[in-house]
């Protein structure tokens, strides 16, 4: 889940990103333009739970904002990139079958598997890897 914060006390706005667990994976302060009390100030509070992300916020003038994520299956086909072994007409029809909250996860969860393919160990086919659902494991 990504979040804009954005505040009248700063132009631009902050990015964080949580898991589906709400735990903190990423943040991102390149579109801010903050003074340098003001990134140590983001640096030292920010939560590591999106739970406790609106009471940090709380007395600021910051605003949260959820991106809505949205991925269809030509942004999957390409970023999962294993064209030549898997069946896209297969692969569609397995995406289709799934909600778009899991298409998100399935979308989302690509590059943790890859990270963890052991070596010597083909990527699943595209097919295979939305069948498996993996994201959910």
């Amino acid at each position: 889940m990504i979040y804009h914060i954005t505040s009248s006390s700063w132009s631009g706005f902050i990015q964080v990103e949580y898991n589906e667990l709400g735990y903190l994976v990423a943040h991102d302060t390149r579109n801010a333009v903050l003074t340098e009390k003001q990134q140590q100030w983001f640096l030292n509070r920010m939560p590591r739970e999106l739970s406790e992300l609106q009471r940090v916020l709380q007395g600021s003038t910051a605003k949260i904002e959820e991106v809505k994520q949205e991925v269809n299956f030509d942004l999957f086909w390409d970023r999962y990139n294993e064209k030549v072994r898997s069946s896209k007409k297969k692969a569609q029809i397995t995406w289709n079958r799934l909600p778009p909250t899991e298409q998100i996860k399935a979308f989302n969860f690509i590059k943790k598997y890859e990270a963890n393919i052991p070596a010597g160990v083909a990527k699943k086919y595209a097919e295979t890897y939305l069948n498996a659902e993996l994201w959910n494991n």
